[in-house]
This record gives structure tokens, sequence and C-alpha cells, in this order.
């Protein structure tokens, strides 16, 4: 497992390192904008808790523009296959920004991922540390039934694991990781 947990944290390292040159680059080309902006969206959103954190924001002649980091390069590998407890587990894809997580359990813990939402995604900023580059929390999620879709934007290595912690804790017994635009055929660059 511990080479599991080492090529998990390279998917996420390799993402933050085109998320920091994004960023700059979006700070350098524009005139008022900022990364990693919280937004409470509209009654009509399917994003959990209508909660969204935007890659860069940019302020232009009064008006707002949301910007997205499209990454060229992601990391190609054989399905990882195992066990996580008591489930099977399977990572297919991992794409740091655009993860699809698909279990077997009718209804996921609610109580349990609305308290991960709230440390990973932490709505308040009550781990918002002014001096980091990077704010270490998901930029959204989306339940749907037998999937949960999630984009974990900065968040640290830890947020992934926790959430599979929590649906095999909640009876899952298979666990399979993928990404949308893998299975919509989308390769991209591979490094």
């Amino acid at each position: 497992m511990d080479e599991v947990t080492a090529f998990i944290a390279r998917v996420r390292d390799h993402y933050i390192e085109q998320f920091r040159a994004f960023a700059a680059k979006q700070k350098r080309e524009c005139g008022v904008g900022a990364s990693e902006v919280k937004l409470q969206l509209s009654d009509k959103s399917e994003l959990f808790r209508r909660m969204y954190c935007v890659d860069f924001i940019q302020k232009d002649d009064g008006e707002h523009r949301v910007i997205e980091l499209q990454p060229a390069l992601f990391l190609k590998f054989d399905t990882i296959s195992g066990s996580f407890g008591a489930a099977s587990l399977s990572i297919e894809h991992l794409r740091w920004d655009d993860v699809l997580i698909y279990h077997d359990l009718a209804i996921p813990p609610a109580d349990d991922i609305s308290s991960w939402f709230d440390r990973w995604f932490d709505p308040e900023d009550s781990r918002m540390d002014e001096n980091a580059d990077l704010s270490s929390v998901i930029h959204c999620l989306t339940i749907r039934s037998g999937v949960l879709s999630i984009d974990l934007g900065t968040a640290p290595p830890d947020a992934f694991w926790d959430i599979l912690d929590i649906l095999e804790r909640g009876g899952a017994t298979s666990i399979r990781v993928s990404s949308s635009r893998a299975e919509a055929g989308d390769e991209g660059t591979v490094v």
C-alpha cells in the first residue's frame, strides 16, 4: 500500500505544479484577480451545498470572469487493483481535478460526507493561511446515486484517502476510481 500512497501523492503533486504555473500566469496577465475563490451558487446547482471554489477569477472592466485550469499533462498508469479495508479497490484513472468514485452503497453516509466536506472544502475558511500560496481545499463535490464526483483542487492526498475511508466504513464492498474525461476518451498528453 505504501507504493500506492506514494503514487497518489505523485498524482497530486503533478497537478499542483500545473496549478501553480496556471495561477501565476493568470496573475501576471490580468489586472485584478485571485486564485481559489469560493462561491455560493444558485439553488439550481447540483454541487454539494451549492458551493464551488473556482481556480481563478478575474475582474476586468467591472466584469468577473472565471478561468479554470485545463491540465495538459497527466499521469497515465495501469489499473491499480487491491483492497481498501473490507472493500475491493480499483483505480483506473486519476486526474486530481476530475475524480469519479463509484461505490456500491445504496446511500453514502451523509453525516460523514458532510463532515469531510467541512474539513476539506473549509466553507468558513477556518484553516485559511494568508501566507500560503494554495488553500489546500477541494474545489467541489457532487453526490449522485453510486458515484461521488470531486475536484480535489489543491487538497492534500489525505482528502482522497479520507473519502475512500468514509465509503468503506459505510459498508461499501466495491470502490472504483476513474475520471469523467478518461471515460469520455480524453487522453490528453501523457507524462
